[in-house]
C-alpha cells in the first residue's frame, strides 16, 4: 500500500510499504481523509520531536513513521474476538497510545502516560496510508449521515473541547479566543457548543478573521490596530474576559491574553510553543487570582462528546473548518509547505491517501 512517511527533518516521502496485519482484538480500517496537523508542521520543519529515532516502548518502531493522527475511515475487516463493531462501519480513530495501566491512564490523562505515543508519530501507522490497523478501543463510530472528511475533523476538534471544559465556561461566560488558525478556530466551534455568552477572536490575519467570522465568532479584532484588552473589558462588565484561549504559540497572543482576562479568570495555553515565553508581569496573575491552565489531550469520552456534538448539530458546520483537500503525492508541496508558508489562507488541509 501507499503511506506518508517521515523520514527526518524536511524528508516526508510517499513510500510503498506492505499493508498491516490484523491481531486478535484489532480491526482494519480503510482509511479516507487525515488532517495535516500543526504539529506534523512542527515535525516537518524542526522535528524528529514525536517521531521515535529508536525503537518506541509500546510499538518497537522507529523512524520512518506513518504520518496522520488526525482521520477517519471505514472498517474493511475483523480481528479475531472482534463482535462489537461491523464491516462497513465509518470510524474517527482515537490516536493516543498508552499502556493503559499507570496512574495517569486510570485518571485517563493520556498526555502524561510515560509511555505514551500517537498513530501517526509512534508506530502502527497512521492515518496518511491506505490502511492502518488497531485496537478496537481506538475505534470510534461515526454516524451514516456524517461525512467521512468531517470524521477527520474530530481529533483537532477534540482538543478545543477539552480546553473548553477545563475553562468551566458556560452561557453566562464572555472568552477571548487569541489565534485563529486550526485550533483557535475549533475552539470557536467548541465555545459556541458550550453556549458562551460571547466570543471574541483576536487575529491579525485578514484572511484568518474571516475564518473565524464564518465559524461564528462574536467579535473579530486585531490587535495590532485595536485595543483588544478595553474592548474584552467593554463587552465583559467591565472586567474583562471569563476565559482566554491562547491559541497562537507567541509572546504577543499571551501578553494580550493575560491583559484581557478579568480577576479570578483563566488562561487556558492551547498552543504550543517553538520560542521560550516571558511572563513580563507575574505579579499580576498573583494579585488578580488568574489561573494559568495547560491544555494537551483529550480524554476519550470528550472523544465521543465530540462526535455526539456535530451529529446533534451543537457544533455547527464544522465541514468550513476545511479550506484544501490534496492528494498523497501532493501533501508535501499542496499541503505542508503551503500550509507553513501561506498559512493564513488555511484552517485545516486534508490529505486522500488513494488519490
Amino acid at each position: 500500500m501507499r503511506a506518508l512517511r517521515f523520514h527526518g527533518n524536511k524528508d516526508v516521502r510517499v513510500d510503498e510499504i506492505p499493508e498491516p496485519a490484523l491481531r486478535p482484538g484489532w480491526v482494519k480500517v480503510k482509511n479516507a481523509w487525515a488532517g495535516i496537523c500543526g504539529s506534523d508542521l512542527h515535525e516537518y520543519s524542526i522535528g524528529p520531536m514525536n517521531a521515535p529515532t529508536k525503537p518506541h516502548i509500546l510499538t518497537g518502531e522507529s523512524l520512518p513513521s506513518v504520518l496522520g493522527h488526525e482521520f477517519a475511515g471505514t472498517i474493511v475487516e475483523l480481528g479475531e474476538g472482534v463482535t462489537d463493531l461491523e464491516v462497513g462501519q465509518k470510524v474517527a480513530v482515537f490516536p493516543v497510545l498508552s499502556d493503559h495501566t499507570c496512574y495517569w491512564c486510570q485518571e485517563e490523562t493520556y498526555g502524561l502516560c510515560e509511555k505514551w505515543g500517537f498513530l501517526g508519530y509512534s508506530g502502527y501507522g497512521g492515518g496518511m496510508a491506505q490502511y492502518i490497523c488497531i485496537d478496537k478501543e481506538a475505534i470510534h463510530k461515526l454516524p451514516d449521515n456524517m461525512p467521512l472528511d468531517v470524521g477527520a475533523l474530530v481529533e483537532p476538534l477534540a482538543v478545543a473541547w477539552h480546553a473548553v471544559k477545563l475553562s468551566k465556561v458556560g452561557p453566562e461566560h464572555h472568552c477571548l479566543v487569541v489565534g485563529a488558525g486550526p485550533i483557535g478556530i475549533a475552539t470557536v466551534h467548541c465555545l459556541l457548543a458550550h453556549g458562551v455568552r460571547s466570543v471574541i477572536v483576536s487575529e491579525p490575519s485578514p484572511a484568518r478573521m474571516q475564518h473565524a467570522k464564518d465559524a461564528g465568532a462574536s467579535y473579530v479584532l486585531d490587535a495590532t490596530k485595536e485595543d483588544v484588552p478595553a474592548f474584552c473589558k467593554k463587552i465583559a462588565d467591565g472586567y474583562g474576559v471569563h476565559a482566554a484561549f491562547e491559541c497562537a504559540g507567541i509572546q504577543a497572543a499571551f501578553d494580550v491574553a493575560l491583559a484581557s482576562v478579568r480577576g479570578k479568570g483563566a488562561i487556558i495555553n492551547i498552543s504550543i510553543f517553538e520560542n521560550p515565553l516571558v511572563i513580563k508581569t507575574p505579579n499580576l496573575i498573583n494579585r488578580r487570582s488568574i489561573s494559568y491552565i495547560g491544555s494537551n489531550i483529550y480524554t476519550r469520552v470528550e472523544f465521543q462528546e465530540v462526535i455526539d456534538a456535530i451529529a446533534s448539530g451543537r457544533i455547527k458546520a464544522p465541514e468550513k473548518m476545511i479550506t484544501g483537500r490534496v492528494s498523497l503525492d501532493d501533501a508535501v508541496d499542496k499541503g505542508f509547505r503551503v500550509l507553513l508558508d501561506q498559512k493564513d489562507k488555511h484552517v485545516k488541509v486534508l490529505v486522500d491517501p488513494w488519490a
